[in-house]
């Protein structure tokens, strides 16, 4: 600069145009100049460039905020040649107006470091500035600058010439405002050394200084600093007060010795405690005293021999001596710190409160005793807001010397700190209650440097540890060395951190810095042992060993990234490369073998490696990755992500634009790709997605499907546009994929401009469905039109063929949701829906009207069925809720049937009516078998659905052809929760009861309970559900539902009838049914009126009976009949559900049961039996048994010899039986007789394992013979 300078100076008398007015080159050579960064200086009428005085008509500064200084009428007088040495020397400088209206701009870089060091030099003005004299007449400054507005003059003037020096400075305040004047006269004179100070600084109450200080009351203040005299017998007195009161005065002497010496003494003192807060009021007490004294000799040696600063809290006393260099030859200090042992508030400048207890300091050394030096500091009782400490210790020892010639000092500190208490209770448990620290140090002359071999810091279970050397104290510092931080529990930071922590955690770095100039090598590793953070797959990583290995240097080439490694468990990453600003190249590769380190459901590997090159406006991104058999634990996810998947991505970036050259997503059955240009300006980017076979994704999805989609423009005009193609669509529900069947087209077309989106189409096609959306987004304002149909409802129920359709809008105008939908279709769906919804759905006020067939639910409730007319005239006001409903839904002739049901429920009208919370209920209907019912009451409409319901039966036949015939009168009461753990009470009176004890033959054939069924369709499970035939398990909330409380009395005042395999009785009484539907306790039972037993003509009377109910309509059993020949008493014993009763025989004396059995018909034992009694036999028990099994007809089996016996009864109760045996290994013969006598006998030969010749014969002559060809399958 000083080049240009000075050749555009020598240049002016050429540039004669510009003696008239100096403005053009020389201004803005000196505006540019003046000017920075966040600095304007703009110039304005300089004139006289070229003569000794110039004249400026203003000159201002500004920042990015606005001018902030302005002079006005300035007048240079300055010496020209000086320019050409690159400095500006002015004589006078004066302005009529200074006007600082505020401070400048500090200004802030938020912006990160530079990759480069920037090294180290002392800032270098542009120009000198030098002057003699400066005056204002007026000076303005605002209320920000000071606190409050002010206006002042300034005269001042400066002359150095002839050996001597004199200065005159008044400032003056001139508004009016308080008070306030600066004087200050200073002169001295070589010949003579005579030097004169006269400071005057006075100012009225709630002046500048007073208010900026903080004094307590803002009091007036006066401040002299008086003195004249030779150097070498030179005082000067100082007075300080306030308010017209002497707070602290002083004098201080200067006196010279024959021997070059000087002598200097101070000795202050007074009351200054009203200039401080009234809590500082004890610290220092109504009497402050300063005293000092010692010599400065000739040669540099300095000694302090008195030093003395007392106050109430505050003793301190102490002796200095440093040899001519500066290394100390002595020094003693000795302080006390609240000496009366009461907590003392220190004087400080920080905003927190700080209080003492007591501390003692004592420092003590004396080279002519030898060189050690002590240190010693105790400290109890420290007390501040945020923090307080029971003690704190320091002590240190060294030695100070001159070995070898050379000044050196050498020592070590240990301190301690107990009782550590912080306000903040998760930095209290990170530090702990105590910590102890150590430092050592060693510096020697010569070596410009400064070692500290060890630098240690303890918690409970943390330390840090460093040895380092500090070199370069003169020219810039450079540290050298080694660190080590340790946490053996990181739990203790996990209030501070705001998240779970847990484990051990290490820290090693070594390496060196240049601290001003910002360089730096190092080396470290982070190391772990059973970490976590609260983030259950990182957790699970790091639960083993972690670490991190890295090494870096950042020099004024940039910073390289020579390693950074990271491994815990199977995942291992790496990266390195350099940054710099003129460009930068990254490499990064992450090899994860094995995600099911994350814990959960992740699975699989995967690889992948990162590439950036570039500056940070311009540059390639590469990233490249591939997995094998991923997983996450979400089924569609990872069915897409099967077998080996690949991402790839290539990039540029430059001018704010990046370029999307690749970027695809790749795997067995998903391929995925995207391409072209994102900028802030503009954009233009296609994209496209093919599923070949939704069935990766698991359930029930089926097909494929392809799209593509594209945006172009910016978010503020741009517009974005997608088509997607499905065939063969399924999502494992039977209606939606019927939905769904054949080729869907979706389509979407959207323009966005002026912050508004308007969706020009959004459409969604196939044979069975059509919809249409249009709509806009503008700011607040939503509104969207909808028009779709199902063409045919058949589809979905087939009972109801034809178009439903469904129109209407919705406007979203900030305040919630206008709605006004309509469906109209067959099955008499006629519905409307109109009224406002709430922002966010929390609330709506809807209007529900129309009607509909009630058998469009029968798709949802199968098997259960139900038909009928539905009408609804409903108002849905506040949350969205069954709560929130009111008013009637009314019942047209509806029916209900179920396949378990015994009846149906027929011309079901009424209404259930909603409000406040509850169903108000009045229904009355017939059952198909006959009879009629009525339900009245109340029930809640939310969970635990609490009510209260009466059914009254009238005349209700109710029958099951196999087990029983009734007609029912009764009342009965449901209270409490419906939903699970109501009490169910009331009366039900039985008219005549027909019980039936079913027959069944022994041979009766069961269900295939361990079918399986592979490659199900879905049509063919449901169905098979609907008919009971799949076992589920109780889930949910019919898993945890509570059992019904009962409460019933059954009364049968006319006749119970049991009848069936050879039963025919009577009973008769009253139930009662207590506990639960999960534990029916029935008391009392239908006891025997009368009744016998009949088998093979002997005719039993039943001596016991009783029949009760244990939670449904199949009563259970307990029968007894007995009979007695020659001493043996013979019983029989039926027990059981009456579907399914248990038959035993018993005797007295014991016997076997078929010897039981053969006594109660025969009188006989069973050998003695004949083959048409064993018949007899056989037939008594079939009758009782009602079914097969291995019991006492096995055992007859056996016992005659027999490969087949078996006895059936038919639909008349006709007995026939069949006694069968292999008389050869392919050749079978059987023997039919049947109740009236009449026998078969029938033959099989089985000639080939498929061909069998079978022939019979009858007692009657009638024959027959057949050839059969048989195949099992």
């Amino acid at each position: 600069m000083k080049p240009l300078l000075a050749l555009a100076l020598c240049a002016l008398p050429l540039a004669t145009p510009v003696l008239a007015d100096d403005r053009g080159y020389l201004t803005a050579l000196l505006e540019d100049n003046l000017s920075d960064a966040g600095r304007k200086v703009t110039i304005t009428g300089f004139q006289g460039a070229l003569s000794s005085q110039a004249t400026i008509d203003e000159l201002t500064i500004a920042d990015d905020r606005g001018t902030w200084l302005t002079l006005r009428r300035v007048v240079l007088d300055w010496n020209r040649a000086a320019l050409l040495a690159g400095r500006v020397s002015v004589n006078t400088l004066s302005a009529s107006e200074i006007i600082l209206d505020r401070l400048p701009e500090t200004g802030s870089d938020d912006s990160l470091p530079t990759p480069e060091a920037r090294g180290f030099a002392l800032p270098e003005l542009p120009v000198s500035v030098q002057v003699g004299q400066l005056a204002a007449e007026k000076i303005t400054l605002g209320e920000t600058v000071l606190g409050q507005p002010v206006q002042a003059r300034l005269q001042a003037s400066a002359d150095l010439s002839g050996g001597e020096g004199h200065t005159d400075l008044t400032l003056e305040r001139t508004d009016t405002g308080p008070r306030g004047k600066f004087v200050l006269k200073a002169g001295f004179a070589n010949e003579t050394g005579v030097l004169t100070l006269d400071l005057t600084a006075t100012e009225g109450a709630e002046g500048i200084a007073t208010t900026l200080m903080g004094l307590p009351g803002a009091p007036a203040v006066d401040l002299t600093i008086k003195g004249e005299g030779p150097l070498a017998n030179y005082a000067a007195d100082l007075r300080l007060a306030s308010d017209g009161v002497e707070r602290l005065v002083g004098r201080v002497t200067l006196a010279a010795s024959p021997e070059g010496a000087t002598r200097f003494t101070a000795d202050l003192g007074g009351d200054p405690a009203p200039l401080f807060l009234p809590e500082y009021a004890a610290f220092f007490g109504d009497d402050v005293r300063l005293q000092s004294e010692g010599t400065k000799a000739a040669d540099g040696r300095l000694n302090l021999s008195r030093l003395t600063v007392e106050t109430q809290a505050l003793q301190l006393n102490g002796s200095l001596q440093l040899a001519p260099d500066g290394l100390p030859e002595r020094f003693d200090l000795t302080g006390a710190l609240g000496i009366d042992g009461t907590p003392v508030v220190l004087p400080l400048t920080t905003e927190q409160r700080t209080a003492v207890t007591h501390a003692d300091l004592t420092l003590g050394f004396d080279a002519a005793k030898g060189e050690g030096w002590t240190a010693d500091l105790r400290l109890t009782g420290l007390e501040r807001a945020d923090f307080t400490a029971r003690e704190a210790t320091l002590t240190g020892s060294g030695t100070i010397g001159r070995p070898e010639g050379r000044a050196m000092a050498e020592g070590s500190f240990d301190f301690t700190a107990t009782g550590l208490a912080p306000q903040d209770a998760a930095l209290a448990k990170a530090v702990g209650d105590a910590i102890t620290g150590a430092l050592q140090f060693r510096w020697q002359d010569g070596q410009d440097a400064l070692a500290l071999p060890m630098l240690r810091v303890e918690g409970a279970d943390y330390s840090a540890r460093a040895a380092i050397a500090l070199a370069g104290l003169s020219t810039g510092i450079t540290v050298t060395g080694d660190a080590t931080l340790r946490a053996d529990d990181l739990a203790r930071y996990a209030d501070l951190a705001g998240r779970p922590l847990a484990g051990r955690a290490f820290l090693t770095i070594s390496g060196e810095t240049a601290l001003l100039a910002g360089t730096f090598d190092a080396t470290g590793r982070v190391q772990g042992e059973g970490m976590k953070i609260g983030q259950p797959e990182v957790d699970n990583l790091l639960s083993g060993s972690a670490k991190i290995d890295f090494a870096l240097r950042r020099d004024e080439t940039g910073t390289t990234l020579r390693q950074l490694d990271l491994r815990a468990a199977s995942l291992t990453a790496r990266a390195a490369g350099t940054l710099a600003t003129a460009g930068s190249d990254l490499t990064a590769q992450v090899d994860f073998t094995d995600l099911s380190a994350l814990g959960g459901a992740w699975r699989g590997g995967v690889t992948g490696l990162a590439h950036i090159i570039g500056t940070a406006e311009t540059g390639t991104i590469s990233f490249d990755a591939t997995g094998n058999g991923l997983g996450m634990g979400i089924a569609e996810v990872d069915g897409l992500l099967r077998g080996q998947s690949t991402i790839a991505l290539m990039a540029d970036y430059a001018d704010q634009v990046v370029t999307l050259q690749k970027a695809t997503v790749n795997a067995a059955s998903l391929s995925a790709a995207m391409q072209g240009k994102l900028a802030t300006a503009g954009s233009d980017v296609k994209a496209t997605l093919s599923v070949a076979d939704l069935s990766a994704l698991g359930a029930g999805y089926r097909g494929a499907l392809t799209a593509e989609t594209s945006f172009t423009g910016t978010a503020d005009a741009g517009r974005l546009t997608a088509k997607a193609t499905g065939s063969r669509l399924a999502i494992g529900q039977t209606e939606a994929d019927r939905l769904l069947a054949g080729e869907t087209q979706l389509s979407a077309d959207l323009d966005l401009a002026d912050g508004q989106i308007r969706i020009k189409s959004a459409q969604i096609s196939n044979p069975q469905l059509r919809a249409d959306a249009k709509g806009t987004v503008a700011g607040n304002q939503r509104q969207i039109d909808l028009t779709a149909e199902i063409v045919n409802l058949a589809t979905l129920l087939p009972p109801f063929p034809g178009r439903l359709a469904i129109n209407g809008k919705a406007v979203d105008n900030g305040q919630g949701y206008a709605l006004d939908l309509g469906l109209r279709g067959p099955g008499g769906i006629d519905t409307t829906v109109k009224g406002r919804v709430a922002p966010g759905f929390g609330n709506a006020d809807l209007a529900i009207i129309g009607g509909a067939e009630a058998g469009l639910a029968n798709v949802f409730i199968s098997p259960t069925t139900i038909s009928g007319r539905l009408r609804y005239d409903l108002r849905l006001k506040g949350p969205l809720a069954l709560t929130s409903l009111s008013g009637p839904i009314t019942l047209g002739g509806l029916r209900i049937a179920a396949p378990e049901a015994p009846a149906a429920i027929d011309a079901l009208n009424g209404t259930v009516t909603l409000g406040s919370g509850q169903a108000r209920v009045d229904l009355r209907g017939n059952v198909s078998t006959g009879g009629s019912f009525t339900l009245l009451g109340t029930s809640g409409l939310q969970a635990p659905f609490n009510g209260d319901l009466a059914v009254e039966l009238r005349q209700v036949h109710l029958k099951d052809p196999q087990l029983y015939e009734t007609r029912l009168n009764g009342q009965l009461r449901a209270r409490g929760p419906l939903a699970g753990g109501a009490t169910i009470a009331g009366d039900i009176l039985l008219n005549e009861t027909e019980l039936r004890i079913p027959s069944a033959s022994f041979g009766a054939a069961s269900g295939l309970d361990d079918l399986e069924h592979r490659a199900e369709p879905a049509d063919v499970r449901a169905t098979r559900a609907r008919a009971g035939l799949i076992a589920v398990e109780a889930t949910g909330e019919n898993a945890t539902s509570r059992p019904y409380a009962l409460d019933l009395q059954i009364t049968a005042p006319q006749r119970i009838f049991v009848r069936g395999r050879g039963l025919d009785m009577e009973v008769g009484g009253t139930l009662q049914v207590g506990g639960s539907t999960q534990a029916v306790v029935p008391a009392g039972s239908f006891k025997l009126v009368r009744g016998r037993l009949d088998i093979l003509g002997k005719r039993l009377t039943i001596s016991e009976a009783d029949v009760n109910l244990q939670g449904d309509l199949d009563p259970y059993l307990s029968v007894k009949a007995s009979t007695e020949n020659d001493g043996v008493v013979s019983s029989v014993v039926i027990e059981g559900r009456a579907s399914a009763p248990e038959v035993r025989f018993e005797s007295a004396p014991e016997l076997p049961q078929e010897e039981v059995l053969a006594q109660l018909l025969f009188g006989q034992d069973l050998s003695s039996l004949s083959a048409f009694q064993a018949a007899q036999l056989a037939s008594a028990v079939a009758t009782l048994a009602g079914k097969g099994g291995d019991g006492i007809v096995g055992k007859l089996r056996q016992g005659f010899g027999l490969d087949d016996l078996d006895v059936t009864t038919n639909a008349e109760g006709d007995t026939t039986l069949k006694a069968g045996k292999y008389i050869s290994r392919n050749a079978y013969t059987e023997v039919e007789v049947d109740q009236s006598g009449k026998a078969q006998i029938n033959l099989n030969l089985d000639v080939t394992d498929s061909l069998t010749v079978r022939g019979s014969v009858g007692a009657e002559g009638e024959t027959s013979i057949g050839i059969f060809k048989e195949k099992d399958y």
